[in-house]
C-alpha cells in the first residue's frame, strides 16, 4: 500500500506532503488505553481537511461552489497501535488523481518514531455536486499528484 522507503528519517515534510499533528484522548480510546479502530479515521479525515486547506483553498470555499468530496474508498493497515496521550502525526498527500478521483495516502506516526507506522491508508476522493451527480475532479488537485 505504501512504501516504507517514501519518507526519510526527518520529521519535516517532503514536497507535495503536509503533516498534522493530534494527540490521544481518552475519548479516543478503548477499555484498554489503545485508539479504537474507527477513530482513526478521524485523524485521517482530519490531516486531509488541513491539507486541502494549506495546499489548496478551504474546503468551505469548495461547498460554497457547490463541490462536496465523498469518500469513494478506504484501505486502511493497522501495525501498532497508537496510546492514550500518545502524541501523533499524520503525513498526508496526494499520490495519484483521475478525472474523477483523487487518491490519498496518509501515514500515522508516533511523533518523533518516523519510520515506525502505527496504520497506513489508501483513501479514494470523488466530488459531487449539490445534487448528488459525480463532477470531475478541479484542475489544481492534479498538480498536487505525486504519480
Amino acid at each position: 500500500m505504501i512504501d516504507r522507503n517514501h519518507f526519510s528519517n526527518s520529521i519535516h515534510s517532503t514536497p507535495g506532503e503536509r503533516l498534522f499533528e493530534c494527540k490521544v484522548y481518552y475519548e479516543d480510546t478503548d477499555c484498554m488505553g489503545v485508539v479504537y479502530h474507527a477513530n482513526y479515521l478521524r485523524f485521517l479525515e482530519r490531516a486531509r481537511t488541513e491539507y486541502v486547506s494549506e495546499t489548496l483553498r478551504n474546503i468551505a470555499e469548495y461547498h460554497d461552489r457547490g463541490l462536496y468530496f465523498m469518500v469513494h474508498k478506504v484501505e486502511i493497515a493497522f501495525h501498532s497501535p497508537a496510546r492514550l496521550g500518545d502524541s501523533l502525526v499524520v503525513r498526508t498527500w496526494i499520490d495519484k488523481t483521475t478525472r474523477y478521483r483523487v487518491i490519498v495516502k496518509q501515514i500515522i506516526i508516533r511523533k518523533g518514531q518516523t519510520r515506525d507506522y502505527l496504520t497506513t491508508a489508501s483513501i479514494t476522493l470523488v466530488a459531487v455536486g449539490t445534487d448528488g451527480k459525480l463532477l470531475e475532479i478541479p484542475n489544481e488537485f492534479h498538480s498536487l499528484a505525486i504519480n
